[in-house]
């Protein structure tokens, strides 16, 4: 390095620690773990929620607090995840994965301790690989075009195939399930409708939010509801406090974690693989190359280190190509990016040169923002970890009114909680029939950028962008990775021995059956519905329809039959990158009634909140629900009236959240 480039890391260091900078530091980290343990709340809503508090904050301070806020809310977010199984933020979704069993299995202490320390490690390690690269990046910003990112989102995609678990066509065809969802709403390049169904809320399609929640959290809330159990047994309640060994499988694991920080934070530079899509690729990899037995999608600790040190450093990374380009790395940088220009910092190559003290002072501060969220939440994981114990019909609805306030919030319409529902609808039916949601939700990140970056470096170059030297490296890449999986698959079915024995057709009507058969005529609708739209809006939409309707047509035809094995042992299982919930011996026709129950009561709560407002529907859901489900009076109304207070004080006073206009607005008659 440079003399200028170390006195500038000196002077920022020396800027960051005085008093005024430490305090609005933890201020941020303080108000980012409270907001990151609200489900649907995140990076983006939270920072959009105290953006305005930093109006009367002087430029440098108000830039500090909004930076620590947003690197400790990849941290504290893994605790909803982990012990309900509701992503705090898109984010950490993957950290449900091995999460959650673990905290079904008694060890939510151990996944959260390993989670915290992971995420600090990470966020760490992607901070300071950011400042080794400060000097040497700008090169590689400026050659990242339209094409480049063109092959970036290519790779992406492929990664769904190392996601598909044990069944590719599954995998796949719920990616393009993903990938159709996400062309829903108003085409860009024509601006021709697509699915819309004379609908002006989907004009704009789908928000993310809503398909985080409802293709994961609003399952894990059903099972939960259906079983009618808590999270984890009360025989397991000594395990509950193994924070610390979390904290020693992090130690034992720092290889893990420096790589995958590593290469989160690399790829956290490119704008088009944002940190809702790099810890996917983090996991897969890590499944991949682990050794030893394994326990990936079942309560593995190294699958939790593996996403929390992903996330984490992916902020480190994204912030690279926001401020020194202007070019947002995240979503939630968008709106960092909208608050520098606000407090007059002009993102540019000026902030590699002349103003590189400020782009390091904010890389400190994402370093030491992440050692104080990670001890505030370590402090935090003991007592949250009790509560996997607490009675579903005392648990279920308050997560199920968090759930569906943070829905709300992402278009502040009433047609959010409609889609929530269904969306919701859709990931339990796919986590019954053992389709994988975690390639559905990638490929909605990724399907429109595809589109997006085709169609301009289309524009500009015509076909000869295919043949741009990064462009053939990315997408020859993408070739070897999938050769990679098939050529692994085939050569772990040698080593086994294993052969096709024989074959045979056996039809049944199982909920596999039927909902391998509704995805095959849904593509098939699909493509014959955008028939009549101009060729720019529907190449990339029919695309996808004609690769689902053959990898939905396959696994119906995989469904409909049986083989049979020769194998020298016992089959290895494939992994399955999604949760399991076992139902023990519960009928199927009573896991239907329940399931419809719950879905009865969430369609109350939405109904109420239509009419009246969430504030004056939630009290009534909730002595309903507890009711219904027979607790006692005074517990119900202890309950009720403990959380209504805490939701006003949180919603109303405190993050004064926006809500859809109710049909009769009997709350704005309320004396407060």
């Amino acid at each position: 390095m440079t003399p200028d480039i170390l006195q500038s890391m000196s002077d920022a260091a020396a800027m960051l620690f005085q008093w005024r900078m430490m305090f609005y530091l933890f201020l941020g980290a303080v108000i980012g773990t409270l907001l990151a343990v609200i489900p649907g709340v995140g990076g983006l809503m939270g920072l959009a929620l105290l953006l305005p508090f930093t109006f009367s904050m002087p430029a440098t301070e108000a830039i500090v607090f909004m930076i620590a806020a947003l690197a400790v809310m990849s941290t504290a977010d893994s605790i909803p995840a982990i012990l309900f199984g509701v992503p705090g933020t898109p984010t950490s979704m993957v950290t449900v994965l091995d999460g959650y069993p673990m905290a079904k299995n008694g060890e939510a202490g151990r996944a959260m301790g390993a989670a915290f320390t992971s995420s600090v490690l990470g966020g760490i390690v992607g901070a300071l690989l950011l400042i080794v690269v400060i000097p040497i990046s700008m090169p590689v910003l400026m050659g990242a075009t339209s094409p480049e990112l063109f092959g970036f989102c290519i790779l992406g995609l492929a990664m769904v195939g190392a996601l598909a678990g044990g069944s590719m066509a599954k995998g796949i065809g719920a990616a393009l399930i993903g990938v159709l969802l996400a062309f829903i709403g108003q085409d860009d390049q024509t601006a021709t409708l697509r699915w819309s169904f004379d609908t002006l809320y989907l004009w704009d399609g789908l928000h993310i939010l809503i398909i985080a929640l409802g293709i994961y959290a609003l399952p894990e809330i059903a099972d939960l509801a259906i079983l009618r159990k808590a999270i984890a047994p009360s025989g397991k309640r000594s395990k509950l406090s193994g924070v610390g060994m979390g904290f020693r499988d992090t130690m034992r694991n720092l290889w893990p974690v420096t790589r995958s920080a590593t290469a989160s934070s690399a790829l956290g530079i490119i704008p088009a693989v944002g940190p809702t899509v790099i810890p996917w690729l983090v996991y897969s990899y890590t499944t991949m190359v682990t050794r030893g037995p394994k326990m990936f999608g079942r309560g593995d600790v190294r699958g939790v280190i593996a996403s929390e040190s992903s996330n984490n450093a992916t902020v480190g990374g994204a912030l690279l190509p926001t401020v020194a380009l202007g070019v947002p790395g995240s979503a939630p940088m968008a709106l960092f990016l909208g608050a520098m220009l606000l407090h007059g910092i002009a993102p540019g190559p000026d902030m590699l040169s002349r103003n590189l003290d400020l782009t390091y002072t904010m890389v400190w501060g994402i370093v030491l923002a992440n050692v104080i969220g990670g001890l505030l939440a370590l402090g935090l994981a003991r007592p949250l970890s009790l509560i996997v114990l607490v009675r579903p019909a005392i648990l279920v609805p308050v997560i199920a009114v968090v759930v569906f306030a943070g829905a709300l919030q992402s278009t502040r319409q009433w047609e959010d909680g409609l889609f929530l529902l269904a969306i919701g609808a859709l990931g339990w039916v796919m986590k019954r029939a053992r389709w994988p949601r975690a390639p559905l939700f990638l490929a909605f990140i990724l399907g429109p950028l595809v589109e997006k970056y085709f169609f301009i470096s289309y524009n500009i170059h015509g076909w000869g962008f295919l043949v741009r030297p990064w462009v053939m490296a990315l997408l020859g890449l993408t070739a070897l990775f999938l050769a990679g999986i098939v050529i692994g698959r085939w050569a772990r079915k040698r080593r086994q021995g294993k052969r096709l024995k024989s074959l045979r057709f056996t039809p049944s009507l199982s909920l596999d059956t039927v909902f391998a058969a509704t995805v095959f005529a849904a593509f098939v609708l699909a493509f014959w519905t955008s028939l009549d739209w101009r060729f720019a809006a529907a190449i990339m939409p029919q695309i996808a329809a004609v690769a689902g309707i053959v990898f939905a047509g396959a696994a119906l035809v995989g469904v409909l039959t049986t083989a049979t094995w020769h194998s020298h042992g016992a089959l290895e299982e494939e992994t399955h990158f999604d949760l399991e919930t076992d139902f023990g011996d519960l009928a199927p026709r009573t896991i239907l009634l329940r399931g419809a129950h719950f879905l009865a009561m969430l369609a109350l709560l939405g109904a109420l909140s239509w009419a009246f407002g969430i504030l004056v529907a939630l009290p009534v859901f909730m002595i309903a629900y507890l009711l219904i489900n027979r607790e006692k009076a005074l517990i119900t109304l202890t309950v009720t009236a403990s959380f209504w207070l805490v939701a006003w004080l949180l919603f109303d006073k405190v993050l004064r959240l926006a809500w859809p206009r109710p049909l009769f607005d009997i709350g704005s008659l309320l004396p407060f």
